[in-house]
C-alpha cells in the first residue's frame, strides 16, 4: 500500500479538479482571494483526510484492486503454459485464498496483512510454476537430443544383421523420447539429468580419444573446444536440474502454507501467523534470487520448443 498517504490524497482526482477550479476562478476574477481560500481548504483537507479511517480503508481497497488486476494479468499470461496438474494446484490455492478472505477478523489491519502476503505468494506460485514449465521443457528437449544422437551413432555403427539384436532391447527406451514429452512424470528430474549428463560424459570421452590420435594442431584445438562446450552443457544441465527440484519444493511449501493458515487463522495469534508467512516469503525471495542468477543463461532454455 502507498506509504505516503498525503501524496496519495493530494493526487486524488477530486482534489486535483478542485485545485484547478480555484486557480481558474482566481485567474478569471483577477483576484488572489479564491486562491488563498483554496490553499486554506487544501491545508485542512491534507490535515484531516489522509489520517482518517475512511481514507485508510479507501487506499487499502484501491491497493487490493491493483494487486488483483496484476495477478489476473499474470494468470492470463502464465496459466495456459502450465501443466494441467499445476493449473489445478493453483486453482485450489485461489479457492483457499477466497475462503480465508471471507472469514471475519477482529483485527482488520493484521488480517489484511495476512491476506496480502498470501496474495504475494499466489503471484510467486505462478512465477515459479512458469519457470518449472520452462526448465522442464528444456530438459525434455535435451533428453530428446542426446537420445537422438545416441540412436544415430548406433545406427551408423550397426550393420543389417545387427538389427534383430537391437530389437531385443526394451521397447520403452526406443520410444521414450515422444512418450516422455507427452508424460513428463514418467521419469523424475534426477534420473533425467543423470541420463543427459552421462551422455555428455560419454561424448567427451570419445572426443578425448580422438584428440589422442589426432596429429593436426588445428584439429586438436577444435576438438578441445568441443570438450569445453560439452562440459559447460553438462554443468548447466546440473544447475537446471537442481533449480527445477528446488522449484518443486518451493511450490509445495506455498501450498502447505496456505493449508496451515486456513487451518489456524482463528486459533493462533496474529504475530505467529505473520511470522510463519514471512518465513515463506523470505524463502520465495531467495528462490527468486536463485532464478535471477540463471537469467544470463535463460536464452538457452527459451528456444527449447524448437529443438
Amino acid at each position: 500500500m502507498p506509504k505516503n498517504r498525503y501524496a496519495e490524497a493530494f493526487k486524488e482526482s477530486h482534489n486535483i479538479v478542485g485545485i484547478a477550479s480555484i486557480i481558474a476562478l482566481s485567474a478569471a476574477l483577477l483576484t488572489p482571494i479564491p486562491l488563498i481560500a483554496g490553499l486554506v481548504l487544501e491545508a485542512a483537507y491534507l490535515l484531516a483526510v489522509p489520517d482518517s479511517k475512511w481514507y485508510s480503508s479507501r487506499l487499502a481497497k484501491k491497493y487490493d484492486a491493483q494487486i488483483e488486476a496484476r495477478r489476473q494479468k499474470l494468470k492470463e499470461q502464465t496459466l495456459p503454459t502450465l501443466r494441467p496438474e499445476l493449473q489445478d494446484r493453483f486453482a485450489k490455492l485461489e479457492s483457499l485464498r477466497r475462503q480465508i478472505g471471507e472469514r471475519p477478523a477482529d483485527e482488520e489491519q493484521w488480517f489484511r496483512e495476512v491476506l496480502r502476503k498470501l496474495d504475494y505468494l499466489l503471484d510467486k506460485f505462478l512465477q515459479f510454476a512458469s519457470k518449472e514449465a520452462q526448465f522442464t521443457t528444456y530438459l525434455q528437449s535435451l533428453l530428446s537430443e542426446v537420445r537422438g544422437n545416441s540412436a544415430k551413432a548406433k545406427s551408423s555403427a550397426s550393420s543389417d544383421f545387427d538389427l534383430p539384436r537391437k530389437n531385443t532391447r526394451s521397447s520403452g527406451y526406443r520410444r521414450s523420447t515422444s512418450d516422455f514429452v507427452a508424460q513428463p512424470d514418467v521419469i523424475n528430474t534426477s534420473t533425467l539429468v543423470s541420463e543427459i549428463q552421462s551422455s555428455y560424459d560419454k561424448e567427451m570421452e570419445e572426443v578425448r580419444s580422438q584428440m589422442k590420435e589426432e596429429q593436426d594442431y588445428d584439429t586438436q584445438a577444435i576438438l578441445q573446444k568441443r570438450i569445453d562446450i560439452l562440459q559447460k552443457r553438462h554443468e548447466f544441465t546440473g544447475k537446471t536440474g537442481k533449480i527445477l527440484s528446488n522449484l518443486d519444493h518451493q511450490l509445495q511449501l506455498v501450498e502447505d502454507t496456505f493449508g496451515l493458515i486456513n487451518d489456524e487463522i482463528r486459533a493462533r495469534s496474529p504475530e505467529q501467523l505473520l511470522s510463519e508467512i514471512e518465513e515463506v516469503v523470505v524463502a520465495s525471495n531467495t528462490m527468486t534470487s536463485a532464478l535471477e542468477e540463471l537469467a544470463p543463461y535463460e536464452h538457452l532454455t527459451e528456444h527449447s520448443d524448437d529443438l
